[in-house]
């Protein structure tokens, strides 16, 4: 979604700025092996960008799993697996 708001153009910058810095990035390596001029390369399990060799196409962006997360989100994700937890710790103690 984030993507498609930005149109049809994205840079490292964007991927830098929305998963890398607010600590969601797991060090997966999609972004750099989506790169198509390998303008990113996986320093110590995390992304690192050439800006000088991005051609700011999106396609890091688009291929990032985590790209769809906000930290918005994440807390209710949260919530719901305390939820699970608490339920599957009443089902135990039914039995």
């Amino acid at each position: 979604m984030d993507l498609a708001k930005r149109g049809t153009s994205g840079c490292f910058c964007d991927l830098m700025y929305d998963v890398i810095n607010q600590g969601l990035c797991m060090g997966c390596g999609t972004c750099a092996a989506s790169c198509p001029v390998h303008a990113i390369t996986l320093e110590f399990g995390k992304p690192q960008g050439e800006r000088d060799l991005c051609i700011k196409c999106g396609s890091c962006y688009g291929a990032c799993p985590r790209s769809f997360f906000n930290l918005d989100v994440i807390s209710e994700f949260e919530n719901i697996s305390e939820i699970i937890a608490k339920a599957l710790k009443d089902g135990e103690s039914d039995d």
